[in-house]
């Protein structure tokens, strides 16, 4: 289990750091890096003004498979004003995903951004 723990914290760190390179890109929730081990390895986001549906099937076009909307947490989404937009994106990532995969993640990402 040690192992899986300091595996997910890597990952953790890796998709953390990959999000945070995406210019307007919004992270919502735990972003210090020193604090990785109080969460879990999933994170929502939203990416400029594009839908989270629109960025979750432009991720799907390239086999990176994310969560869009409210995940059922409508309150979270209105609170943070974000349900009339479609929520945010969810990514998560855990023990048998790779540093290589989050490096697919991010580079996606920057090309989405770029579009």
């Amino acid at each position: 289990m040690a192992v899986i723990h300091d595996h997910e914290i890597e990952i953790s760190h890796a998709l953390l750091s990959a999000l945070q390179v995406v210019p307007g890109l919004t992270i919502f929730g735990l972003t210090d890096a020193r604090r990785l081990d109080e969460r879990v390895t999933t994170y929502s986001f939203c990416l400029k003004n594009l839908p989270p549906r629109k960025v979750a099937e432009k991720l799907a076009e390239q086999n990176i498979y994310v969560w869009n909307g409210n995940y059922y947490a409508i309150n979270v989404t209105e609170r943070l004003g974000l349900e009339d937009s479609g929520g945010m994106v969810r990514v998560g990532a855990v023990h048998y995903n790779t540093l290589e995969e989050v490096e697919q993640f991010k580079v996606a990402l920057l090309k989405i951004n770029a579009e």
